[in-house]
């Protein structure tokens, strides 16, 4: 059987970012072949016959893994929505480094894999306040500078024996596409994009937080200023967010009952409310959530528009999730727009 087309909007050819067209998100289920991508260098070519799986934290305390090896531990599947860090870029202001992103750069699927909490159980030696470092096959020079390095990142022991970060080698139930990573990547829920490591080919435990370019350097919130300023905070948890799906920017619409739809997400736990305004937020009405079973699943919301008068319309659209935080009007600002959950809002004509 023929494989479904991609409708994604392609960003940069090297290296390979896509995002997916809004309405395709708002479709009810998304495809694999949908599913943003964003590769910070070129897409390595393994061959799966001699490609080795290395866990440890020591060079006299590893294991070593074979494809096959790891198909045979129980698998957990996870519905995970996936969002990079630069999404809805574009629409920062002031303007701010980094690729332009639309909102494109999210998605929602089911990985399957195995708990990385059931490889790490055959480690001997675990030091307390150790991080779990993840490394792809994947490697360059950083923004085309500096020393090759393979692209990584650790996160925290507590978020690495969650049960449900998984080492994932299938997608919405079939083998992991070259493009997200075969044959296994990271999945850490709730956490933006750019930890959930593809192509990973080794595990270390290790004291403390990786020093590689896009851990250290790159994925850090930073103000305006000097170079050498310290930064904020790592990047990690995703905040609370929605889009409207179903409208373009500057679309006319007749006049009459229209349901708006759109998706939410919050890497904090579900959302609990979503509030649609046609009158850019000076007035909100409650919309209609549907439930979701996975805690770091994306969420359907709907809300019947009676656009009885005709004239020109500010809509937005706002989340709340489980911790009781909105979305504010104007995110954070900082140097490279990451995080940027600020209230979706579109400009929309009924005639």
């Amino acid at each position: 059987m023929q494989e479904p087309m991609s409708r994604l909007d392609n960003l940069s050819e090297f290296p390979i970012v896509s995002q997916t067209p809004l309405d395709v998100l708002g479709e009810d289920e998304l495809g694999t072949q949908d599913f943003f991508v964003r590769n910070h260098f070129e897409i390595p070519k393994i061959d799966i016959a001699i490609w080795r799986l290395t866990v440890g934290s020591t060079e006299d305390d590893f294991n070593l893994y074979s494809y096959d090896d790891l198909l045979k531990f129980p698998a957990q599947s996870v519905d995970v929505a996936m969002e990079c860090a630069g999404n809805s870029r574009s629409s920062v202001f002031p303007p701010c480094e980094g690729m332009l992103w639309g909102h494109g750069g999210v998605g929602c699927v089911t990985w399957t894999g195995i708990p990385v909490k059931d490889i790490l159980r055959n480690i001997k030696t675990i030091p307390e306040g150790s991080e779990v470092l993840f490394l792809g096959e994947d490697e360059g020079r950083p923004h085309g500078t500096g020393s090759v390095e393979r692209y990584g990142m650790s996160i925290p022991m507590d978020k690495a024996l969650d049960g449900e970060t998984i080492l994932a080698y299938k997608m919405n139930g079939n083998t992991l596409p070259n493009e997200h990573g075969y044959p296994v990547r990271l999945i850490v829920p709730g956490w933006y994009g750019m930890t959930s490591i593809k192509w990973v080919s080794e595990i270390r435990i290790v004291p403390s937080p990786h020093l590689g370019f896009y851990q250290d350097k790159y994925y850090v919130f930073v103000k305006d200023g000097p170079e050498t300023q310290e930064p904020n905070a790592r990047v990690d948890l995703i905040k609370v967010k929605s889009l409207i799906t179903s409208l373009k920017r500057g679309q006319q619409i007749q006049s009459g009952k229209h349901i708006i739809k759109g998706k939410a997400w919050s890497g904090y736990g579900k959302i609990t409310q979503v509030e649609f305004s046609f009158d850019n937020g000076k007035t909100w009405f409650n919309g209609e959530v549907d439930d979701s079973h996975s805690n770091y699943g994306w969420q359907g919301w709907r809300y019947t528009w009676n656009a009885d008068v005709k004239g020109r319309y500010l809509v937005a659209v706002k989340a709340t999730d489980i911790t009781g935080v909105s979305q504010p009007e104007q995110f954070d600002w900082n140097f490279r727009g990451f995080a940027n959950n600020s209230i979706h809002t579109l400009p929309v004509e009924v005639v």
